[in-house]
């Protein structure tokens, strides 16, 4: 047997000392095993041991005495051991009993000045509201029931505050007394003399948060860790008359450890010097009581615990440190040091000891001692087993390659499963298939909404909102390791169950779920739009997501008024579809029940629902023609009722068996296609909108400067809470007391303030996301090409977010500034590759709010002139070769001078149109978009001087004219020329510039 008080010299010599060594090591000796010499469970089975459990101490109870194993659970299980030899034995138990609270540590030591034997110890049991001091006493055993001992209570300390850890030693270095430290939760320290004396005590700083504190005997101080992986010393004095004298102190040396620490022990290697081994998170440390670094050993494996001593007695040249660390994966690694000597394992041990001791047993000197997390005692050795080689049976079986074959395409099939991602509708395909959905909504709304089970707050449960009904029916056809659906409803919208979460879900599995959706806030509301997205993993560990959309019932949002005849915001939409009946039954049928011929509609928005005002939306369709009037006097009304108009066209025209827009693939020259089923007026209510934008960003700089004031506010409160902390107990306090009372309701003051500017900010966010949604829906329908009407939607964000550090201005400025400098869109007939870099560098370290708003103004009036420039006809696309593909148009197309019948209404841009760019272009200058001249001043950022490149845009269909010649363009569009060579197309260039189509 080799234990570890007793290593052998000479294989101590013939192994590396090399730290790089240490992994090699573990691998190659797994040989050398601990052998189990001893073993026993603790009475508690449960995960309730940690590092503070377990004891090796001895009590002076006979001659001759060997060390007693004391484990405390944190159930309040305490036993007590005393192994006599080999193997467990039912008398090896000595006591067990059951304190009244968890036990929190476990100590041996002189705590009361009446131990007169010097070998004689008391056990200090350390519960989290007192410590209570025993004497161990022996009562002998009669035939062959073996000893026992019990307990008696010597004293008992009761804590005003929760107890953390203990510290022991000779305070003020007195000789033949032992005093204890107690370390508190909130950081306090309470010293205990055997007097009875008690007195309590801080470290100085900010902060003191519980950690561990060792006593080192020979410098008379205290080590600690502070909160910051910072290692002090504090010495005794100034701990003990820092209360009585109120005075500051500061430590004695402070020393960076960069990580935070396992366990701390200060052993004493020298006459001179005593060493702090500290077990951090990553490496195994040592500093000598001076703060000096001894040496730092990185470890390559997660510690658990570890323990130090001295082999040999400290005032002996030939005395070393050994140091016995356990690893996470049940390997012991013994150190000289920072050389390692030694690597052994448990061999049927799955989980690592949580603690470790060395002991003297009877017949096994230097044992060595664990106990695992669920009470797994056991005491061994190191020892060696001997290798026996076996040769393998020779796997004679013929190789089949058919079988082989199968199983590599099998485990291909696999990989290509889980990575491959090129054909992502295959993909989708297989997912859907797996969990199958099946998400609607009814169109019918609700009135009998239980308030009181949903949790909806009292100022909407007032108004008595409409709710509707919804069902979501699922299949699964694999077996699911987890699936987890998830509702996303627009701000204001709830659910009745937002999320839902399953495990072990077996194939053949299908469910309902009834939901409610319901209005929680009264909020502007952007979108009728509810997403159910299925996430799930199958039993490969293969993740998926799916997802389907529903939309809300309109009755949810408005109820049928009286219809406006004047409104301040006019939109007129062109149905160009032969498949969509322009009527308001096909696009608002609920609202119209017993009106079969209407041909105007009011109503009225419920949310926010402010009593002070009414937020009408009138829509009006003509009688002999295909076109529609929107119009309110409100931004906010418009983004659902725009939603449902185009969404119903869209989907109206789809289903009469025409081809998906999203299955065709996007060419050059080509015009937006939604025009060919609706189409809008070339008009965008750009004031409205920046008014929003305004708002909003006013209420962002509000709530940054609110955000300042109250830091300063807590930066005050700071100060003079640390000034009445350093104050001496003589000194008045009432000035500083009353000044911190009001600096902490002027901050109780100010943190209302910025609660209620949120909440202004949140109904603010509200309104621009209807805003920019109505934006962006007069967008889609206009005649534009198709790649400007994706890049600008793109742009366009919805719904608005805010973060801490970027606000939604902020986070749109980029791709505004590049609308407006590079693209179709800008207004500079010259750029290059200089100016690029020059309109990206421009602002990147500052957002300057006028110039984001003046281009984001820019951006929608070049919108508007584009779009109500002559365009090619809506069927006219053309390919990429250049030829054009006639497409049918609609019976029911005007012509452009066609007189208005919508109540006698003029055009709305009629007025206010620009006089447009002539149409002679030079043949290899033309375009399928034509643009407008700018009569405005060129912005400073505009008015480049890099010679090179012009872009200019021209009919791509039209005719030049000149005297005496005619000439006809085919070209589609026009490319990026200079008078040498040519540029990058289009294409190439957006898609360095990041911007995708």
């Amino acid at each position: 047997m080799v234990a570890m008080a007793t290593s052998n010299p000479a294989t101590t010599m013939t192994m590396t000392r090399s730290v790089g060594r240490l992994s090699r090591l573990s691998t190659y000796m797994s040989l050398f095993n601990v052998c189990s010499w001893w073993s026993a469970q603790c009475a508690d089975p449960g995960e309730q041991y940690d590092v503070a459990s377990l004891l090796c101490a001895r009590f002076g109870l006979e001659e001759q005495e060997k060390d007693y194993i004391i484990v405390g659970s944190q159930t309040g299980q305490l036993s007590i051991y005393y192994p006599h030899r080999r193997g467990y034995d039912a008398t090896d138990l000595l006591l067990e009993t059951l304190m009244p609270a968890p036990i929190l540590g476990l100590y041996a030591g002189k705590f009361s000045g009446n131990v007169r034997n010097e070998n004689t110890n008391q056990l200090g049991v350390l519960l989290p509201n007192a410590i209570a001091i025993y004497n161990v006493q022996a009562i002998g055993g009669l035939a062959e029931h073996g000893a026992q001992v019990r307990l008696q209570l010597q004293a008992e300390h009761k804590f005003k505050r929760v107890a953390f850890g203990l510290c022991q030693g000779h305070f003020g270095q007195v000789k033949g007394r032992e005093f204890f430290c107690v370390v508190h939760l909130d950081g306090t320290l309470t010293f205990y003399e055997q007097d009875g004396i008690s007195y309590e005590c801080r470290f100085p700083g900010y902060r003191a948060l519980p950690a561990p504190v060792s006593y080192c005997e020979r410098t008379d101080s205290f080590f600690r860790f502070s909160a910051s992986w910072h290692l002090q010393c504090y010495s005794y004095q100034d701990l003990s008359h820092s209360l009585m004298t109120k005075s500051s102190y500061q430590p004695t040396w402070t020393q960076g450890v960069g990580e935070g620490i396992v366990d701390m022990r200060v052993v004493q290697v020298k006459e001179n010097c005593s060493y702090i081994m500290i077990l951090g998170e990553r490496n195994f440390i040592s500093l000598d009581d001076n703060g000096k670094f001894i040496f730092i050993l990185k470890l390559d494996y997660a510690p658990k615990c570890f323990h130090s001593f001295v082999v040999g007695y400290y005032w002996e040249p030939g005395a070393r440190l050994i140091t016995a660390i356990i690893s996470d994966s049940s390997k012991l690694h013994i150190y000289e040091e920072a050389n390692i000597i030694w690597a052994a394992q448990w061999p049927n041990q799955a989980n690592a000891p949580v603690a470790i001791q060395r002991s003297n047993m009877q017949g096994l000197a230097g044992g060595i001692v664990t106990l695992g997390a669920r009470g797994q005692l056991e005491v061994g050795y190191l020892g060696a087993d001997p290798f026996t080689f076996q040769v393998q049976p020779l796997n004679i079986e013929a190789l089949s390659f058919a079988q082989a074959h199968k199983e590599l395409q099998q485990l291909e099939d696999e990989i290509k499963e889980a990575v491959d991602v090129r054909d992502m509708d295959a993909l989708n395909q297989q997912a859907a298939d797996q969990v199958r959905l099946s998400f609607s909504i009814q169109t019918d709304v609700s009135e009998d909404l239980d308030t009181l089970l949903l949790d909806v707050p009292a100022d909407v449960a007032v108004k008595e909102m409409p709710s509707a009904k919804g069902l979501l029916r699922f299949k699964i056809k694999a077996d699911l390791a987890e699936l987890q659906l998830v509702f996303q409803t627009p701000n204001g919208v709830r659910c009745s169950q937002d999320t839902i979460s399953f495990v072990d879900v077996v194939a053949g599995t299908s469910q309902e779920l009834k939901l409610d959706f319901y209005i929680a806030e009264l909020l502007h509301i952007h979108s009728t739009k509810v997403e159910v997205v299925a996430s799930f993993v199958n039993s490969r560990g293969i993740p998926r997501v799916i997802q389907q959309n529903a939309h809300l019932p309109l009755g949810m949002f408005y109820r049928v008024c009286q219809p406006q005849k004047a409104a301040g915001i006019k939109l007129t939409y062109s149905i160009t579809s032969r498949h969509v009946a322009p009527k308001l039954r096909t696009f608002f049928g609920e609202f119209l029940e017993g009106q079969a011929d209407a041909h105007a509609l009011g109503l009225q928005l419920l949310c926010p629902g402010l009593d002070k005002q009414s937020e009408v939306i009138t829509v009006v369709v003509a009688k002999s023609s295909n076109r529609i009037r929107i119009q309110s006097d409100y931004v906010e009304t418009f983004a659902m009722i725009l939603e449902r108009l185009v969404q119903t066209t869209l989907q109206l025209d789809s289903s009469a068996g025409l081809l998906k827009m999203d299955k065709k693939k996007l060419k050059r020259g080509v015009l937006n296609r939604r025009v060919e089923r609706l189409m809008a007026a070339p008009f965008l209510p750009t004031q409205p909108i920046l008014h929003r934008v305004d708002v909003h960003h006013e209420t962002q700089q509000n709530i940054r400067k609110q955000t300042e004031k109250m830091e300063d506010l807590w930066q005050q409160f700071k100060t003079l809470q640390r000034q009445l902390q350093e104050q001496q107990e003589q000194e008045p306090k009432e000035a500083l007391t009353m000044q911190i009372e009001t600096n902490y309701d002027q901050l109780i003051l100010e943190g209302d303030k910025l609660v209620d500017i949120r909440r202004d900010e949140r109904r603010q966010r509200c309104d621009l996301n209807c805003a920019v949604a109505l934006a962006k829906w007069i967008i889609q329908a206009l005649n534009l090409e198709e790649r400007v009407v994706n890049v600008v939607g793109s742009v366009l964000s919805v719904p608005v977010e805010d973060w801490t550090e970027l606000s939604w201005e902020e986070s749109m400025a980029p791709g505004i500034d590049m609308l407006h400098h590079f693209g179709p869109l800008t207004r500079s007939k010259s750029t290059s590759t200089h100016g690029l870099l020059d309109a990206t560098d421009t602002n990147k370290d500052s957002f300057e709010y006028g110039r984001f708003r003046r281009h984001f103004a820019t951006l929608f009036d070049r919108i508007v002139r584009l779009a109500s420039s002559p365009q090619p006809s809506a069927g006219s696309g053309v390919d990429s070769s250049g030829a054009e593909q006639p497409v049918e148009v609609g019976e029911e197309q005007q012509p452009a001078k066609q007189a208005d019948e919508i109540g006698r209404m003029h055009r709305m841009l009629g007025d206010q149109c620009l006089p447009q760019a002539p149409l002679k272009r030079k043949s290899n200058m033309t375009t399928s978009l034509e643009a407008v001249e700018d009569d405005e001043e060129y912005d400073e950022e505009d008015l480049r001087e890099d010679v090179g490149y012009r872009k200019e845009y021209g009919t791509g269909t039209g005719t030049g004219t000149s005297t005496g010649t005619q000439k006809t363009s085919s070209q589609p569009r026009s490319e990026w020329v200079n008078e040498d060579f040519e540029l990058p197309t289009t294409e190439e260039l957006f898609s360095d510039l990041g911007i995708w189509w």
